[in-house]
């Protein structure tokens, strides 16, 4: 997928803004992050028998303007979840890497680590997390990130923005440079959290247009 060079990012920060219309979307299939892969015993038995990562799908869209990027994501959920009392929130996160050639599924390496972007439907919260290895979130250095969500007729939309430029332990971006970038979604009222999400099952390039 491509991230088109625009002259005015400020027009494309909410999900809601009709300029994304035009936009191209670029549909990435989704599955249950693997079971086998959580980090422990008791994760796998509280879920071996229960669904989860059901949401099939998410359509991205990508502007940027040479100085910050902005990834648009939505995803059916048919009931939202903003993680009210007790309950967990519906969550979104994109990821691309930081250095070597990490695995999507495993979350990267401590040699190939990879940078996600995590909003959370609750208070519109967005975080910059460094992952090295199952169960290894740490939280990741500051891209000036930042998302806002709206839920409408059953979709979940979610713009995603960040700085290009980035300090160490981040993933590094620029105009025409290639990579790669991955998707996870949460549904809160499933209860889903950490490493039980809908998840995209590898990596999908991402250029950013010069």
């Amino acid at each position: 997928m491509q991230s088109r060079r625009v002259a005015d990012i400020d027009s494309y920060l909410d999900p809601a803004a009709a300029v994304w219309s035009s936009e191209a979307a670029n549909r990435i299939d989704m599955i249950p992050a693997p079971l086998g892969l959580q980090p422990t015993d008791h994760i796998i038995a509280t879920w071996e028998n229960r669904p989860y990562g059901e949401a099939e799908w998410a359509d991205l869209k990508s502007v940027h303007d040479g100085e910050t990027l902005a990834v648009h994501i939505s995803w059916s959920c048919a009931k939202i979840s903003i993680g009210a009392s007790e309950g967990f929130p519906d969550a979104a996160a994109i990821a691309f890497p930081v250095r070597g050639e990490p695995i999507l599924l495993s979350m990267g390496s401590s040699d190939a680590p990879m940078h996600m972007l995590q909003w959370k439907a609750k208070g519109n919260e967005t975080r910059s997390v460094l992952a090295e290895g199952i169960g290894s979130s740490l939280p990741g250095p500051s891209v000036s990130e930042n998302g806002k969500g709206g839920w409408s007729q059953g979709i979940w939309s979610v713009v995603f923005s960040r700085s290009l430029n980035a300090p160490e332990n981040a993933s590094p971006l620029s105009a025409g440079m290639t990579t790669l970038i991955g998707v996870a979604v949460w549904n809160g009222t499933n209860e889903e959290r950490a490493g039980i999400k809908a998840v995209s099952g590898d990596w999908t390039d991402f250029i950013l247009e010069a």
